[in-house]
């Protein structure tokens, strides 16, 4: 190579990197922001009352070098050519009130011509007047260059959307306002959106049939609104359309396969909570393959839905609480083997349970409430979630369930018979098992961890043996039911050692022996049920313990729980057993776990035992207590006397019992009690007076039967002049008790001074004083 040749080449190269590395520095630091953009910019922030997250607080003008630079404040980009506000991005990313901007909108925003994206989402910025300006029309001609604008969860109204000219709008996000009114036609012009998502708000009337218009949506967003009536056909043109969600408003059309013609990349399908009748031939092949399918409360019965046969690489699918009335097909778990989640809940699915369902990957899945009959088959391996409850399932459990990673199974109200199998003990991460109301029998079998448990609900079987041991190291354990079963043995003391316990209910067993002491370590305990069982002993003392049945606060009166018991982590999916309680004189029902939460389960029923010794003075201290039931046992000495303390109470049972004394006073003080019953006890003297318990006894005239021994209204019986009341016969106890206590001191006083002269009266020293007293007189 020649050398002018070589130096023509090497200055070339030199040329080339410094253009290249001049370009890049340019546009590394970006051309200045345009004057009239950072005053648009300023006028905003003036108009803005709080930021609690300093987001604004770069946002200056004060002569100080780059901070004049709006192109550098927080949530703002430029273009790098031109310095031009292209992006502000001020959406509170918290989601939470605290954090949001607070103020109102300026106008200058307007000034933003070349704006491309503005959020402005999750903040409080309707100022006095309630409502956002009208950057969406008529205006919204003057940010023409505007593709993505999100002011969802403002919380205030956004007014109309008629009036719009075409603009490169792609992105319209509006959810969680409270838009109202209907959807006019005219927004068809919108017609370059991509992404329309009208959720949350209150839009009533029919989708307009321009929603047709929109050639290049991809995801469109109605649900959690009012509309009503049919669903445009017009909305199966949308061919670029992937996701599109209908769900939760009032429709209450029909939906066939013309509405789906030529929707070829729909991926996600959302129908669930309308009354749409989906009617689609079992002909038809769609011609789009859902990954997401949700048509739960939707009209998609009788018959199972054929053409869901070609969702073969579904991963959610929610049929449930649709009608059907149909077995399950053949092809169920190979079309949806691939699926994750699968609900077909609340229908009236009859017939077996599919025997090859072993081969598929899902992880949860749903057939509560139907009609299914037959064997439980082996379990597909990923289960993590089985619900099968309220069928009619019969014969054992599979020796090997299949899943071990299951963390909830519920399989209530069905005919399962036999034992419980091991395998149950390999499931490390179970938090949930519930088994109630099956045909079980034996002993639960010795696990040793299941430190995961959070609720066992084993009640209304024949299970036999003692309360499981593993249990003892379940100190996660939240709600334990093993009400009518055969246990036996004695209550064990490690149950004090289940802290977090909210709900106990070991109802008729056989469990004998005392009440352990620890049991008063379980400060979270809400329900206490031993009722029906042969417990013996007194009851346990330092029930003051009993920190949430002691929940009223001496200065606010408000129901406050410990700290650390939290609430009672269950998932909002689980719906437990029909649980019930005995309370005001009979059963009630509670259809789901999360009921026992209320405090209107605080509930202590130790009913029908052989307790025996007295009702300790301090029960009075669980003033959250809405049901005390103690009757049915051998309790003796006085009704507590400060009884009026319970203001909670609503159902109190004592009867049936040795109790005797007087019913206190303080009993007329329980302005919620609406069931009493101290019947067939050794109660004496005067019905305390009082207009609840009048109402009271209206209700229930047999309230004081069997105490031959009460009188006054209202019973028939009149006191004598010698029987009194509780109060008088009270205070004259106490003041006699103090009067002759102090009587007997003084008596007591005087005679032993007396005592102490005679003695000295015949002594030698006491002559010998006399004999030198009286030389001196």
């Amino acid at each position: 190579m020649a050398a002018a040749e070589f130096v023509l080449l090497v200055t070339a190269a030199t040329f080339t990197f410094l253009l290249v590395t001049t370009r890049a520095q340019a546009q590394s630091v970006g051309a200045s922001c345009q004057q009239r953009d950072m005053d648009a910019l300023l006028a905003f922030k003036q108009g803005i009352n709080s930021d609690p997250n300093g987001i604004l607080a770069s946002w200056r003008s004060d002569g100080h070098g780059h901070e004049e630079d709006c192109c550098r404040w927080r949530g703002v980009r430029c273009s790098n050519r031109t310095g031009h506000v292209v992006e502000l991005r001020l959406g509170n990313t918290d989601l939470y009130d605290g954090y949001a901007l607070v103020g109102e909108i300026s106008d200058s925003l307007l000034s933003l011509e070349h704006l491309e994206y503005l959020d402005l989402s999750m903040n409080s910025l309707e100022g006095s007047s309630g409502r956002i300006p009208d950057l969406v029309p008529p205006h919204l001609g003057n940010l023409s260059k505007l593709q993505y604008l999100d002011i969802s969860g403002t919380q205030r109204l956004f007014e109309r959307l008629p009036r719009c000219s075409p603009c490169k709008l792609q992105e319209l996000h509006l959810q969680l306002n409270n838009l109202t009114g209907v959807l006019p036609n005219s927004m068809g012009h919108l017609s370059s959106l991509v992404i329309l998502d009208l959720s949350g708000n209150n839009i009533t009337g029919h989708l307009p049939e321009s929603i047709g218009n929109f050639t290049s949506l991809m995801s469109l967003d109605l649900s959690n609104n009012n509309f009503t009536g049919d669903v445009p056909y017009e909305i199966g043109v949308l061919t670029d359309l992937s996701s599109l969600n209908l769900g939760y408003n009032s429709f209450d059309g029909v939906i066939t396969e013309k509405h789906f013609g030529f929707l070829s990349n729909l991926q996600s399908l959302y129908l669930s909570d309308t009354s749409l009748k989906i009617e689609i031939s079992s002909e038809w092949q769609p011609p789009f393959r859902l990954q997401y399918a949700d048509f739960g409360n939707s009209k998609l019965g009788p018959s199972f839905p054929v053409w869901l046969r070609w969702m073969v690489g579904v991963y959610y699918l929610d049929i449930s609480g649709t009608g059907i009335n149909d077995r399950i097909p053949h092809w169920f778990s190979s079309t949806f083997s691939n699926c994750s989640f699968l609900d077909l809940g609340r229908n009236q699915i009859f017939g077996d349970l599919p025997r090859d369902m072993e081969m598929m990957s899902v992880e949860r899945l749903y057939l509560n409430s139907n009609n299914l009959t037959g064997r439980v088959p082996p379990l597909p391996q990923n289960l993590t979630l089985l619900d099968i409850s309220v069928n009619s399932l019969s014969g054992p459990l599979p020796l090997n369930l299949g899943s071990s990673k299951l963390i909830e199974l519920t399989l209530f109200s069905n005919r399962i018979s036999g034992h419980i199998p091991r395998y149950i003990c390999k499931c490390n991460e179970l938090a949930i098992l519930d088994l109630a109301n099956n045909l079980f029998e034996g002993k639960f079998p010795s696990c040793n961890e299941m430190t995961m448990l959070t609720t066992l609900e084993l009640s209304n079987n024949s299970l036999s043996g003692e309360i499981p041991t593993f249990l003892q190291h379940s100190t996660n354990l939240q709600f334990l039911d093993l009400a009518w079963n055969k246990l036996s043995g004695g209550l064990p003391t490690w149950v004090g050692n289940l802290v977090g316990l909210q709900f106990l209910r070991l109802r008729h067993n056989m469990f004998t022996g005392n009440i352990p002491l620890s049991i008063t370590n379980l400060g979270c305990l809400q329900y206490l049920d031993i009722a029906e069982n042969g417990m013996s002993g007194s009851l346990p003392s330092h029930m003051v313990n009993f920190t949430t049945m002691t929940g009223k606060s001496s200065t606010t009166g408000y129901h406050i729980p410990p700290l650390f018991c939290g609430d009672y982590s269950v998932p909002g999916s689980y719906q437990s057993v029909s649980l019930s309680t005995f309370m005001k004189g009979q059963e009630l029902n509670y259809r789901s776990s999360s009921d026992i939460l209320y405090i209107k389960m605080m509930s202590m029923d130790l009913s029908l035992n052989n307790l025996s010794g007295e009702i300790p003075e301090e029960i009075v201290t669980l003033d959250a207590l809405l049901n005390l039931n103690l009757s049915g046992n051998r309790l003796r000495g006085n009704i507590p006397y400060q009884i009026g303390a319970m203001e909670s109470l609503e159902s109190l049972d004592l009867s049936r019992n040795e109790l005797s004394g007087e019913i206190p006073a303080s009993l007329s003080n329980l302005a919620s009690l609406s069931a009493l019953d101290l019947s067939y006890n050794n109660l004496t003297g005067r019905i305390p007076s009082g207009s609840q318990l009048v109402s009271l006894y209206s209700l229930n005239p047999y309230i004081y039967t069997g105490n031959f021994g009460l009188c006054g209204p209202p019973l028939v019986h009149n006191c004598t002049n010698n029987e009194t009341s509780m109060q008088s016969n009270y205070l004259r106890r106490s003041d006699e008790g103090v009067e002759f206590f102090y009587l007997g001191l003084g008596c007591g006083f005087i005679m032993g001074i007396w005592l102490v002269f005679c003695t000295l009266l015949f002594t030698k020293q006491w002559r010998i004083l006399i004999n030198f007293i009286l030389q001196y007189l």
